[in-house]
C-alpha cells in the first residue's frame, strides 16, 4: 500500500489493514492491483477475515431473501417498546422456499423446484448443486439436509437423510433411512451406509452444525428412545449424544435443537428451558438456562442465534424476529423497516468473501 506521498507500507501492514475492512470494501479493492487481488482472493486470507466480520440474520419472506444486522437489534434492549431495525433485500432472482444452514458465510438454500444452492448473500454469488442420483421421488418421500465445513479436507459438505413416506407406492414397508453426502470440492454425491436411527420426526428437518458435526433429534431402534444423533463431517459417521436427563424420554417432538454461543442447545418447549452443552460431547456438561417468557412452537421453523456476548438471544420463527434478554428475562418483537411483512424461514451467517465456485477448484 502506498499513499499519494509515495510511502510504501510493508506487506504485513497492508494485510493487517485490509483485514479490518468490511467485505464489500474488499470486493472493490480487488481492482487496485494484481497484488491486492491475489491477497484478497487467497483462501487463507478469506478464512482469517471471516472472524472479523459481523453476524447477520438471513430472513426469508415468502419467496424473497432479506438480511438483518444482529448488532442493530441489541442497543435497543434498554427500551420497553418493540425494537425497530432495517432490513435489506438480498437481490438474487430466485423464488426461495427453505434455508438449510450456513457455514463460513455460505448459505444453503432451496427454491420452489426442490433445487438447492450455495449462496453468498454478501457477494450475491450462487452455486447450483447438481441433483443427487440417489434421490427418492420427491412427492413420495421426505428429505432433510445438514451443511457444514470439514477442515480436515478443506471442503464444504451437504448431508442428506431421506426416507419413504408411509403412503408411497414404491416401497410402502421400507423404513430405511438413506444417507448421501455432497462434496462441493468434488461437485459430486456419494451414497453412505443407511442411518441406524429413526429420523422421521416430521418437523425436525434442519441439521444443526456445532464442532463440525451436524445434529438432529432422532430415536434409537428398536426401543425408540429420544436422542441426539451427530454426523461427523470428517469421519462421515453417526454417533449418539444423550439429551439432558430431565428432558422427558420419548418426547423429542417437543424439543428444538439450536446452536447458541457456539454450543449445542436443546430448548424444551414443555418447560420453557434452554439446555446448553458446556463441553462438546460430554453429557454431564448440560446446563439449564431458564428462559421465562420465551415461547417457541416445536412444530414451526425456529432459529436461535446469540446476540451480545452470551446474554441476548435472537429468535427467528413463524412469529417473526424477537430478541430475548436473558438478564431481564423478557422478550421483544422486532419491527423490520423496509423488510418483509411475514417470515417463513430464517437463519444466520457471517459476511465473508468465500466463493463456492472457487471451492470446487481448490484441489
Amino acid at each position: 500500500m502506498s499513499s499519494s506521498s509515495g510511502i510504501n507500507l510493508p506487506p504485513e501492514i497492508t494485510e493487517a489493514i485490509l483485514r479490518l475492512l468490511p467485505v464489500k470494501s474488499l470486493g472493490r479493492f480487488k481492482s487496485v492491483s494484481k497484488t491486492w487481488y491475489s491477497l484478497i482472493s487467497d483462501p487463507q486470507f478469506i478464512k482469517t477475515h471471516l472472524h472479523k466480520t459481523r453476524k447477520l440474520i438471513l430472513v426469508s419472506d415468502t419467496k424473497s431473501l432479506f438480511s438483518l444486522d444482529v448488532n442493530d437489534l441489541l442497543p435497543s434492549l434498554t427500551s420497553e417498546d418493540d425494537i425497530s431495525a432495517t432490513g435489506k433485500e438480498v437481490k438474487i432472482p430466485i423464488m426461495w422456499e427453505q434455508i438449510w444452514g450456513s457455514s463460513n458465510g455460505l448459505v444453503l438454500a432451496e427454491d420452489g423446484n426442490d433445487t438447492i444452492f450455495f449462496i453468498n448473500p454478501t457477494t450475491k454469488e450462487i452455486w447450483k448443486v447438481p441433483p443427487s442420483p440417489f434421490a427418492l421421488p420427491v412427492r413420495e418421500s421426505f428429505v432433510m439436509y445438514g451443511f457444514g465445513y470439514d477442515s480436515s479436507t478443506d471442503d464444504y459438505k451437504i448431508v442428506s437423510i431421506s426416507f419413504w413416506g408411509t403412503d408411497n407406492e414404491h416401497n410402502p414397508d421400507c423404513d430405511d433411512m438413506f444417507v448421501t453426502v455432497y462434496s462441493l470440492r468434488n461437485n459430486s454425491w456419494r451414497k453412505l451406509r443407511n442411518s441406524p436411527y429413526d429420523h422421521s420426526i416430521g418437523h425436525v428437518i434442519r441439521g444443526v452444525l456445532v464442532n463440525q458435526n451436524i445434529h438432529w433429534l432422532a430415536s434409537t431402534r428398536p426401543d425408540y428412545a429420544s436422542t441426539i444423533v451427530a454426523f461427523s463431517l470428517a469421519k462421515e459417521e453417526f454417533n449418539v449424544m444423550g439429551l439432558p436427563d430431565s428432558v422427558e424420554n420419548g418426547k423429542a417432538v417437543f424439543n428444538v435443537l439450536f446452536a447458541v454461543v457456539g454450543k449445542l442447545g436443546v430448548f424444551d418447549t414443555q418447560t420453557g428451558s434452554l439446555w446448553l452443552m458446556g463441553e462438546y460431547g460430554v453429557g454431564e456438561s448440560w446446563t439449564k438456562v431458564c428462559m421465562d417468557g420465551l415461547e417457541i412452537d416445536p412444530f414451526g421453523h425456529a432459529f436461535l442465534v446469540e446476540g451480545s456476548g452470551d446474554r441476548d438471544i435472537v429468535l427467528c420463527d413463524d412469529d417473526g424476529v424477537r430478541v430475548y434478554d436473558m438478564d431481564e428475562r423478557r422478550c421483544r418483537k422486532v419491527r423490520i423497516e423496509g423488510g418483509p411483512s411475514g417470515i417463513e424461514m430464517g437463519g444466520a451467517y457471517f459476511e465473508s468473501l468465500e466463493s463456492p465456485s472457487k471451492c470446487v477448484t481448490r484441489i
